[in-house]
């Protein structure tokens, strides 16, 4: 019983460190969250978390106090002074433990999160009131709006950019192909939609048309953050670690002005 104790302070001090450390970690470097469904994301991280760092923790202080606590000096081996072949309480309560954790993590947060998700973005629900089309080629992303007749959004520089409404919802069409060749559509590679702070990743595959949806919750550029960007996580080809392109999230009235600037352009 003596040891039964010890372990348990132990492991509930190395619990509770480990949870007041990564409050600290996450509260300062780990999160830049600028969208509804990335909260989503980030409260079910947390919930994880909560429940899977103490049991990770007790799985690994197992082995090692077991190691120390246990180890036999010199080689020598020395017999316990209680043998226990097996232990059907303890078997049970780690089964049905574990069968319980894993129950719970399938209804919350993953079903239910989903849902939540589902029922925010289901076309019969919600209007989507901006459509992005989004194509993926190598190694480039193309952002037009069809809404707004903006074939190709670019940044002062003439390169690719994306301007969104911050609070209005978005729907990003997704596909991989490369517009400025004709060629077969399947020779095309897969591509990987992923807005770090938007919370979202969406495989871009050829031949296929996928869909992702995002509501904006706050101003931000790339120019401040590097989390507010476009970025390819599926590896493409020799140009993969620089498909990226910045994001910017700006007001009602500032998206408007960028919208007239781009239609001007392309009228030029």
């Amino acid at each position: 019983m003596t040891e039964i104790v010890i372990f348990g302070l132990v492991w509930i001090a190395l619990s509770l460190a480990a949870d007041l450390g990564l409050s600290q970690i996450k509260s300062h470097t780990m999160y830049f969250i600028i969208s509804r469904q990335g909260h989503l994301a980030e409260d079910a991280f947390n919930f994880l978390a909560a429940f899977l760092i103490p049991v990770a923790i007790f799985v690994a202080l197992f082995l090692v106090y077991t190691l120390i606590r246990f180890r036999a000096s010199n080689g020598d081996a020395v017999r316990s002074r209680q043998q226990t072949v097996q232990n059907k309480l303890f078997v049970t309560v780690w089964v049905a433990l574990s069968f319980a954790l894993n129950i719970l993590f399938w209804l919350h947060p993953t079903a239910a999160d989903l849902e939540t998700m589902f029922r925010r973005d289901f076309l019969a629900n919600n209007r989507h009131d901006l459509v992005v089309d989004v194509t993926a080629r190598q190694w480039e992303w193309i952002f037009s709006l069809p809404q707004y007749h903006i074939t190709q959004a670019v940044n002062r520089q003439g390169l690719d950019a994306l301007t969104l409404p911050v609070g209005r919802r978005v729907e990003f069409v997704l596909r991989s192909y490369d517009p400025f060749h004709s060629y077969d559509v399947q020779a095309a590679v897969i591509h990987s939609f992923w807005v770090p702070a938007f919370g979202i990743k969406e495989d871009v595959v050829p031949g296929e048309t996928r869909y992702e949806f995002v509501t904006p919750t706050r101003t931000a550029s790339y120019a401040t953050n590097p989390m507010v960007r476009v970025q390819c996580a599926e590896v493409c080809g020799p140009g993969h670690a620089w498909m990226e392109a910045p994001l910017s999230v700006v007001s009602g009235p500032a998206f408007d002005a960028w919208v007239k600037r781009e239609q001007k352009r392309q009228q030029g």
